[in-house]
């Protein structure tokens, strides 16, 4: 489902996970959900979902990235996306979560963002 990595000064300051297929639910959804708690509950707090190879996103796929986000608020932290394909990005677009959160047009452009935090 995903990959991670860290860009790293001494300890990990963003973790990138880079999302790949589906987000239509478990257990795809259960995945990236668990990933983004092990991070939180190991300390990392900015944290950016590159969606730039989610093929398609449903309502569980969205309910999901927004129990991330209320996670990660909950622990004072940041999570931004980037790279979204079309496909996903109309999803965003038309549920109106681009005013929710914050999207980059590369993961490298978010943990320059986040990195300022």
């Amino acid at each position: 489902m995903s990959r991670s990595s860290g860009h790293r000064t001494g300890t990990i300051r963003v973790a990138v996970l880079t999302i790949h297929g589906n987000l239509m639910g478990p257990p795809d959804t259960d995945d990236l959900i668990e990933k983004v708690k092990d991070l939180v509950e190991n300390g990392v707090f900015r944290i950016v979902l590159e969606l730039r190879h989610v093929r398609w996103i449903n309502s569980l796929g969205v309910g999901s990235i927004l129990h991330c986000r209320s996670m990660i608020d909950n622990a004072g932290g940041w999570l931004h996306l980037s790279s979204l394909s079309e496909k996903v990005r109309s999803v965003f677009i038309m549920s109106q979560l681009t005013k929710v959160f914050s999207i980059h047009d590369s993961f490298k452009e978010a943990v320059e963002e986040l990195n300022k935090v």
